[in-house]
């Protein structure tokens, strides 16, 4: 009798459970909104659950719904309703016009978490304090001062490369490129000499690995659960090796250069110039009369700081690797970049300097069109803050729904770029710029939360990417072969292959 009662509840559970998800999978559909076919437990997860990219994921939705003339497509996250907003134009009034509305990226952060509360993550006052300080801290005065910073770990990228071309073997570009970038960002945001391009197996080297290992399980958890409540239950983000280690830097380096009254152009003078004044020193040694707001704390220091070894190492990254496996794709794009390249560098004696770099045109354009078509951030997190009556419908996004900003969805849409597989510098010519929006480009965002690190990512894959064309010609190796399938589990653009490429010495 028992055993049959145990039974009747557990079968009255899981029918209430079918009916409210229904009704819960019901919930775009009754605002008018297109969707798919959610299935319960997963919504419309499943595929991501079993393996697939973000990228891809999103992309498919892009192009169906697209093809079918909606303005956006509701998704079901489990049991929680989201948005992936299609029209250019909503697009637009989502990301520059009506910004309030969705002035967070929806992420995990917590307080507890000592590495999250960075300027990506955090949101609201906090957000707009923290980005008012920093801004100062990324414009093009200072990323010329801190070009011979970046530049530095060029010959060191360079002998790399030729140790693999004098013995006949590929390189594993991203590989190179990431201890590269680990190098410069160690010497850029914390005056350390690190040596990955020597030493590929040190501490900083290794922290970044684990912390871009991709795991779709910590996105998963991140995304379902409140942030309060996982900070509330202990939950972190990054291992405690990481959170020790990284710690440890920062605080030293803080503890050091204060004592020391130690003078240097990079980030973490920018940031100790704030903490102490509130702004930064001019180059006659003046306090700008500007202030950025209150000072920063070595909390905000060491968040920061760490954002910046992320995104600045790997980003970077990764967008010198499709620059130059697009290259090894369009041998006539190649020796057309280098020619430019020997031009350019020829005008200012052979040297590559700040000036010299931003002569450079068609890099320029070879650059941005490699992240069309590769965005290293392929989809870009939002969420409403406030509701939101979406113009000309009746469809009203509620306050707390997460929305997907689909780049990768834009960046290869034909409407905008014309047979968008096609690799073709030659559309970021000003007047093909002219013949779309400016939104149809957005590997950093736009709007009030743009990147604000886009133009020290951009130098140092510039300073690569010209640094080893000037010394090496690039092809694909045989091993390489497409498909070219996203890697799952992270938000950065990669493929699940290594991408090998034979380096040729230029005579």
């Amino acid at each position: 009798m028992v055993l049959l009662i145990a039974l009747g509840v557990l079968l009255s559970i899981v029918a209430l459970y079918c009916v409210y998800s229904k009704w819960k999978f019901q919930y775009w559909a009754r605002k008018g909104v297109p969707q798919l076919n959610p299935r319960l437990f997963f919504g419309d997860t499943l595929p991501l659950a079993k393996g697939q990219a973000l990228s891809e994921f999103h992309l498919n939705l892009y192009r169906k719904f697209k093809s079918a003339g909606a303005k956006c497509v509701g998704i079901y996250n489990a049991h929680m309703p989201e948005l992936l907003p299609i029209d250019i134009n909503l697009l637009k009034d989502i990301i520059v016009k009506d910004y309030p509305h969705f002035s967070s990226h929806g992420v995990f952060y917590h307080d507890k978490n000592v590495l999250t509360p960075h300027l990506f993550n955090i949101e609201g006052q906090a957000w707009k304090d923290r980005r008012t300080k920093l801004t100062p801290v990324f414009t093009s005065a200072k990323m010329k001062q801190m070009f011979d910073t970046v530049a530095s770990k060029s010959p060191g990228l360079i002998r790399l490369v030729g140790l693999s071309a004098d013995a006949n073997k590929p390189v594993d570009i991203k590989e190179a490129l990431s201890r590269f970038t680990t190098d410069v960002i160690s010497g850029a945001a914390f005056g350390l000499d690190c040596k990955s391009l020597y030493e590929p197996d040190n501490m900083f080297r290794s922290i970044g690995k684990e912390a871009f290992l991709p795991s779709a399980i910590k996105l998963y958890i991140e995304y379902l659960f409140p942030r309060q409540f996982l900070g509330n239950i202990g939950y972190q983000t990054f291992s405690s090796r990481i959170v020790t280690y990284f710690s440890k830097v920062v605080n030293e380096t803080i503890q050091y250069r204060e004592k020391n009254n130690v003078q240097r152009n990079d980030f973490m003078q920018l940031m100790l110039q704030l903490k102490k004044h509130g702004s930064l020193v001019k180059e006659n040694g003046t306090v700008d009369v500007k202030k950025t707001g209150s000072i920063i704390t070595n909390k905000e220091i060491l968040s920061e700081s760490f954002l910046m070894f992320l995104a600045g190492h790997e980003t970077s990254s990764s967008t010198s690797t499709f620059v130059l496996f697009a290259l090894a794709q369009h041998p006539d794009i190649q020796e057309k970049l280098r020619s430019e390249i020997n031009e350019v560098l020829v005008k200012h004696d052979g040297k590559l300097c700040y000036d010299a770099l931003m002569e450079m045109e068609y890099l320029d354009k070879v650059v941005r069109e490699t992240l069309r078509k590769y965005p290293v951030v392929p989809v870009i997190p939002r969420r409403c803050t406030k509701d939101y009556k979406i113009k000309d419908s009746n469809i009203v996004i509620e306050k707390g729904t997460r929305l997907y900003l689909p780049v990768i969805g834009i960046h290869l849409d034909p409407e905008f770029y014309p047979d968008p597989e096609r690799f073709d510098p030659e559309r970021f010519t000003p007047e093909n710029k002219a013949t779309r929006p400016d939104i149809a480009w957005m590997p950093f965002g736009d709007g009030p939360r743009q990147c604000l690190g886009m133009r020290f990512g951009l130098l140092q894959s510039k300073i690569a990417i010209s640094s080893l064309l000037c010394e090496f010609s690039f092809t694909l190796n045989k091993a390489v072969k497409p498909p070219y399938i996203a890697d799952a589990g992270t938000l950065v653009y990669q493929f699940k292959q290594d991408l090998l490429l034979d380096a040729t010495r230029i005579k």
